[in-house]
């Protein structure tokens, strides 16, 4: 008896002694997301402790590159991940354990040109060089615009592939491509800058259309599944506060991102170019694949129920 309140005594005393990060009962959890806009939920739940209120041990982890959340929830090392819709699809056709369960950032991407060329519409691009990223949406969104126009994005325009966001933008201002694809807080800061034009957002050919989702790795997802809502619940809560303050959010993303101002952040926030959002529609996630598979991309359209499942977040909503 005497050695079991000696136990109980030290059990008490070391659960006092738990650092702030952590919550009593829980596992630590990783979520791996990238600097973008429409990752803002994940930065304002780490930043306002949304994760211990709830009672978990969370850290948002950002990583330099969606290939690298991937390989990390394939591996076990992070729980639940935020990349776009077209590297989840990717992930899943070639047979990762992962399913899409929620949504955080619709629109955002767009064509970029410079203001001097004169350029009007996707028709005037006919023979033009387009900086893209292979394989990516914005590579999926840039073909069915151009199609969308007339023109065949094999033999009309020039794709040129490059790997970074910023590269492409630099290759337009030097004049080494006519156009890029690329996305948010880039294409405003460009336009704002004076040299920049934005020639059309891909909302114009896919109104709303997905840009990044969240992931979550399957055996996380069935051995955890009152953990995952409760990360899902952390999200939702974050899209409303980020959609009702919309000037905070911004400065927020100027924290993490160590880029650009807050009052460019929060032009690019508008609705008319981007919404952080968490809803899911499998019906979408499937059209986006089914464009994917069309172009070479994937084989073939994974069933919708190996690329979404809707379960956790419904039940989050209800």
């Amino acid at each position: 008896m005497k050695t079991m309140r000696c136990f109980l005594v030290l059990a008490w005393a070391l659960s006092l002694a738990l650092p702030l990060g952590c919550t009593r009962g829980t596992s630590p959890l990783l979520i791996g997301v990238r600097t973008a806009n429409d990752h803002v939920p994940f930065y304002i739940a780490d930043r306002q402790g949304l994760y211990r209120e709830h009672g978990l041990d969370v850290t948002v982890r950002l990583v330099a590159s969606n290939t690298e959340i991937i390989e990390a929830l394939q591996r076990g090392d992070f729980q639940v991940g935020a990349v776009p819709v077209t590297t989840a699809i990717a992930a899943i056709a070639q047979g990762s354990p992962l399913h899409i369960v929620a949504m955080t950032g619709r629109g955002g991407d767009g064509l970029l040109v410079r203001k001097e060329d004169g350029l009007t519409d996707l028709a005037s691009l006919r023979g033009k060089r387009i900086a893209t990223i292979r394989a990516s949406i914005l590579d999926v969104l840039l073909r069915q615009a151009l199609q969308g126009a007339g023109l065949d994005p094999e033999r009309d325009v020039e794709l040129v592939y490059m790997g970074k966001l910023g590269d492409m933008i630099a290759a337009l201002q030097t004049g080494q491509v006519d156009a890029t694809s690329n996305t948010e807080p880039f294409l405003t800061d460009a336009e704002r800058q004076g040299w920049g034009h934005i020639l059309t957002y891909y909302t114009a050919s896919w109104p709303d259309h997905p840009c990044c989702v969240v992931v979550a790795q399957d055996r996380f997802a069935r051995r955890n599944p009152k953990a995952l809502r409760s990360i899902l619940s952390v999200h939702c809560q974050a899209v409303d506060w980020a959609n009702a303050h919309i000037n905070e959010t911004a400065q927020i993303i100027v924290d993490y991102l160590q880029a650009y101002t807050p009052d460019l952040v929060a032009d690019s926030l508008d609705t008319s170019r981007m919404r952080v959002d968490y809803h899911l529609e499998p019906g979408e996630i499937e059209r986006m694949a089914q464009l994917m598979a069309e172009q070479g991309m994937i084989e073939q359209v994974p069933a919708i129920e190996r690329l979404v499942d809707l379960a956790p977040l419904r039940d989050v909503q209800k």
